[in-house]
């Protein structure tokens, strides 16, 4: 949530909704564009059971040669609660 996917609609959302659900053992592949996007973000599933054990953090950092807009932190650590 907070990603701005531009063009890309289909690609967010809940099951049966805007797209239909990756079936079990198979893949699909999330292309989206993250231009003058930057932060910690998360994602999760929108299905079923999936939705409290299939999450994780997307972190956009700044593009190489343009500063952060705070101080440059010393260290980084993801922490998923």
């Amino acid at each position: 949530h907070g990603v701005k996917q531009f063009r890309n609609g289909w690609a967010d959302g809940p099951a049966y909704i805007t797209q239909c659900p990756i079936l079990t053992g198979r893949s699909y592949v999330y292309d989206f564009n993250v231009t003058e996007q930057r932060g910690t973000l998360w994602w999760h599933a929108h299905i079923f059971w999936l939705r409290a054990t299939v999450h994780g953090a997307i972190v956009i950092l700044p593009k190489k040669g343009v500063p952060y807009p705070f101080p440059q932190p010393a260290a980084e650590f993801n922490i998923v609660l």
